[in-house]
């Protein structure tokens, strides 16, 4: 089971520290988060997706120059199309990541890969999705593709 390990997150520590310990990140959240950073933040957890040739992509992340790159390179294979321009790093979406511990970061991605997959599903019901979110020593990475 993947769990978060608050002991790393040293900013909230410092709050915890400050407030007590009955003091959560909840408390946290109050103390230091805005109605515009949780807004912005669903755009995150519920990423616009657009269809483009049958491939189902992030919008954040999708250019039709690189699809085309990707297009010559992988042929029409669309599955391998969309987990290549779908692959998003963890540490590259966030600052201050090296400082939560790579076991927060992974924990983060699969709290994402789960949003994605109920976005993909609401989204598109009658296709099937692969989420998937991987990590190493140093990163995470969350993709997605279709399941032909």
């Amino acid at each position: 089971m993947i769990k978060l390990n608050p002991e790393q997150l040293i900013d909230f520590q410092q709050w915890k520290q400050a407030n007590g310990d009955e003091f959560s990140l909840w408390d946290y959240l109050f103390g230091v988060a805005n109605a515009e950073i949780a807004i912005a933040f669903t755009k995150l957890f519920l990423p616009d997706i657009i269809e483009h040739e049958g491939g189902i992509f992030l919008a954040q992340a999708f250019n039709k120059e690189i699809y085309e790159q990707w297009k010559a390179k992988l042929g029409n294979d669309i599955t391998a199309i969309e987990k290549v321009m779908n692959h998003q790093h963890i540490d590259d979406l966030l600052p201050g990541t090296e400082k939560v511990g790579i076991d927060n970061l992974y924990y983060l991605g699969n709290a994402l890969s789960q949003m994605w997959t109920s976005r993909l599903k609401s989204l598109y019901p009658e296709r099937n999705f692969q989420i998937s979110c991987d990590r190493d020593e140093y990163t995470v990475v969350v993709t997605f593709c279709q399941i032909p």
